[in-house]
């Protein structure tokens, strides 16, 4: 006798299926798509919390499986308290109500899917429900009459379609003055427990302290500060600099530590730790007003700030982000800027459509507020939102590459703006910087008295004559980790550089630049050169023109190897 090639097995079938599919479709396709899409994915997520599998979801049907009928049930009730939430805020007639029918019975199994009697059961099951009820065969309610608390209709036996016997059904009842299904009472909320002394004295706030903690560690890893944070100083930095065609990356377009004959250049780090604040004030705000009011379950915020703009929160991350990139000004930092600005703008687009489908009223809100600024800038995304689906993608990432084209050119004209503001001298094989704002008579003097060191010359002949260097002269006094000027001892000092500094005495590195053009002259061998490889420091004093002190630098800063920018 030939085996059976299809495998069998017991499973607890749910089927579900939407109240007037068709007069939804003729009223509003779109939102209808939308809104079912969205509601058949809270489904599968809970279908996954319960040990199920959904196995197809042909037009507006789901159909699931699930290891045990407990946890159908439970599934199908959690399912049905969710959708009526979330139906809550819509007009009668864009109401999307569920009936779910679950049967526990034998199916065939191939593949993924599942067939047989089980499967046509449970789906003659859902068709006996209510809009928004739930409807068991008498071999579920058997396995979860003394498990759960239900209360259930017995309906009798009904004659379905294309089921040769009849099928013994129970309907659960539903209670809508308490959104609930009787016997199986909603979750306790803090807000139910609040009442007793212990718990909101002692529970609730320790739960919203460690729930306030994991936010703001959720926040600090998806916004500037941990991303700014790793690119500033962090092994990727390193990562990028093993190829000479990524070191760019982690130089700066700004002034790091230099200080310039320019005023605005000078003030960038006060400006950007006060955007910093700013923007975290604007943050915390935000959060504060939003989240009050989902815990005292108000709904929709339209008010406060959310008055002003729908999103203040990216609105603040933004700012606090653009402090950050005045701070740490790397072309890294400025691409991650730019693409943080468009992952704001993804999301927020995504969280309004969700907002859409759960709240009546929020279309009204949008026409009367701006995304992220209280005036709306012009639609530049109109021809994106006018794509279709396939090319939307692509439009896309092609504005947001133009964007960083754009960004990173003009980062290229702030550095050569940056670069005519910082004390220094060029020469056919030389860069001379000073991180010091001094005279020319002052840099050149300070350069001229290193070089006529024998032990100096020495370096540089070994170096080669030519290869192209890249000088530093930096005040005695001044103490700058950045640079490569001596070995830190006892792991201690950061910046220290004292506007008062004697300007007799100064420190002078000599480097060899690694770049990309051996022809570079002058200021191109700053704009091209990629990294730089210390040679040696000289110790000099102007005044009594003699070198005081000849070291080898250390290879690597203090911070370990990391590269050193090149201002």
């Amino acid at each position: 006798m030939a085996l059976d090639a299809v495998d069998h097995k017991l499973a607890a079938i749910l089927s579900a299926d939407v109240v007037g599919y068709s007069r939804l479709m003729a009223m509003d396709e779109a939102t209808t798509v939308r809104t079912l899409n969205a509601y058949r994915e809270q489904m599968a997520v809970l279908i996954r919390q319960y040990r199920g599998r959904v196995v197809g979801s042909p037009g507006d049907n789901l159909l699931a499986e699930f290891p045990s009928a407990l946890d159908a049930v439970r599934c199908a009730v959690e399912a049905q308290r969710v959708l009526r939430a979330r139906n809550a805020d819509q007009p009668p007639d864009r109401k999307m109500e569920f009936r779910i029918g679950i049967h526990l019975g034998d199916v065939m199994v191939e593949g993924d899917q599942i067939y047989g009697d089980g499967v046509n059961i449970a789906a003659r099951l859902e068709g006996l429900a209510d809009a928004g009820g739930v409807c068991l065969s008498a071999a579920v309610y058997e396995q979860v009459r003394d498990k759960l608390a239900v209360t259930c209709q017995d309906l009798g036996d009904q004659t379905v379609k294309n089921i040769p016997h009849p099928v013994h059904v129970y309907r659960i009842r539903w209670k809508p003055e308490d959104a609930t299904y009787e016997g199986i009472p909603r979750a306790t909320t803090l807000r139910d427990l609040s009442g007793r002394p212990d718990i909101a004295v002692l529970v609730i706030p320790a739960a919203w302290v460690l729930y306030v903690t994991i936010v703001f560690e959720i926040l600090f890893m998806i916004s500037p500060f941990g991303l700014y944070y790793y690119s500033a100083y962090g092994p990727s930095l390193n990562l990028f600099n093993r190829s000479s065609w990524t070191a760019w990356l982690t130089h700066f377009f700004l002034p790091h530590f230099s200080q310039t004959s320019s005023v605005v250049l000078n003030q960038r780090e006060d400006l950007g730790g006060a955007l910093m604040v700013v923007g975290g004030v604007l943050f915390l705000l935000a959060f504060a007003q939003l989240y009050w009011a989902k815990s005292r379950q108000r709904g929709l915020v339209t008010g406060g700030l959310y008055s002003v703009a729908r999103h203040p929160q990216y609105l603040a991350l933004a700012i606090v982000g653009l402090g950050a990139l005045l701070i740490w000004p790397r072309y890294l930092v400025l691409i991650m800027y730019v693409t943080m600005l468009f992952v704001y703008a993804l999301i927020a687009r995504w969280e309004e459509e969700r907002c859409a489908q759960q709240f009546s009223g929020y279309r009204v809100y949008q026409e009367r507020t701006a995304r992220f600024w209280p005036r709306p800038f012009p639609r530049m995304h109109a021809y994106l939102l006018s794509r279709s689906g396939r090319q939307r993608p692509a439009v896309a990432f092609t504005i947001y590459a133009v964007v960083i084209g754009a960004a990173v050119a003009v980062g290229h004209q702030l550095r050569e703006y940056s670069l005519s503001c910082v004390s220094s001298l060029y020469t056919q094989n030389m860069a001379v910087l000073s991180p010091a704002v001094l005279t020319s008579e002052e840099l050149s003097t300070a350069l001229h008295v290193a070089m006529a060191d024998d032990r100096v010359q020495e370096k540089l002949s070994v170096a080669g004559r030519a290869v192209k260097l890249l000088v530093y002269v930096v005040p005695m006094e001044w103490n700058l980790p950045d640079l490569p000027l001596e070995i830190p001892r006892g792991g201690g000092g950061g910046h220290h550089m004292p506007g008062g500094f004697d300007r007799r005495l100064y420190k002078v590195l000599f480097s060899k630049v690694r770049t990309h053009d051996q022809t570079a002259s002058g200021r191109e061998i700053v704009t091209k050169s990629y990294g730089l490889d210390p040679v040696i420091l000289a110790r000099v004093n102007t005044e009594a023109n003699q070198t005081t002190g000849i070291e080898t630098p250390p290879a690597h800063v203090r911070w370990g190897d990391i590269p050193t920018p090149l201002f």
